[in-house]
């Protein structure tokens, strides 16, 4: 089963570019240009590997969308877009970006999500 990517950005641009070339790659890609509509792309998927959206956006930040999405999908993985300007972080790609950088970044955060394992009682 094919891993899906969920991107959400206001920009169309963005959002087309990064769905052709996160799908070139073999990944299942669904768009959003809000968080309302990712939660529902997220809710119809049944299942997300990884989150893509911008770090800050009108009606919630990038960080808070991914901690609402865990709660259907809690083993998926995230990576966000600023501005330049921006602070450089962890999982955070600053603007402008390759499709190359963009790949790597989706890549490193599918490869979290594989590696994470819940935690089980042994009791």
């Amino acid at each position: 089963m094919r891993a899906t990517v969920v991107v959400v950005t206001p920009d169309p641009n963005l959002r087309t570019i990064a769905e052709q070339v996160i799908g070139a790659a073999g990944y299942r890609v669904l768009t959003a240009s809000h968080t309302g509509h990712a939660l529902l792309a997220c809710l119809k998927a049944g299942s997300v590997d990884v989150l893509a959206a911008e770090l800050t956006m009108d009606d919630l930040s990038g960080p808070a969308l991914a901690d609402r999405l865990r709660r259907v999908c809690p083993e998926m993985t995230a990576v966000f877009f600023a501005e330049a300007g921006s602070r450089e972080s962890t999982g955070v790609l600053v603007r402008p970006f390759t499709g190359e950088d963009l790949l790597a970044a989706v890549a490193t955060a599918r490869a979290a999500a594989d590696a994470w394992q819940p935690i089980t009682s042994t009791s």
